[in-house]
């Protein structure tokens, strides 16, 4: 017996430069598939569950990419300005 997974829904962490730049080229992109992590940034952004967030995506306050950092254990590059946002594979 085959398990069917339909749209498993996971998180991406996307950074741009800032407005006044006039570059709006992805410059950082990090996609979180791991379940569990994803119910930790989803509570950490937006109080909810992975499943009731909503399409689209949110910009990370500064508190929160340092936050969002420490739990990654990775360096943001410096500039950016970072939303994070559903995604789903088929």
């Amino acid at each position: 017996m085959t398990l069917e997974r339909k749209n498993m829904r996971y998180l991406s962490i996307t950074g741009f430069y800032p407005d006044e730049k006039q570059d709006d080229t992805l410059q950082f992109e990090l996609a979180l598939k791991d379940y569990e992590l994803n119910q930790i940034l989803a509570q950490l952004t937006e109080s909810k569950t992975l499943e009731e967030l909503e399409p689209g995506e949110l910009q990370l306050t500064e508190p929160q990419v340092r936050q969002v950092a420490d739990l990654l254990k990775i360096d943001f590059p410096n500039g950016l300005e970072y939303f994070i946002g559903t995604r789903a594979d088929n």
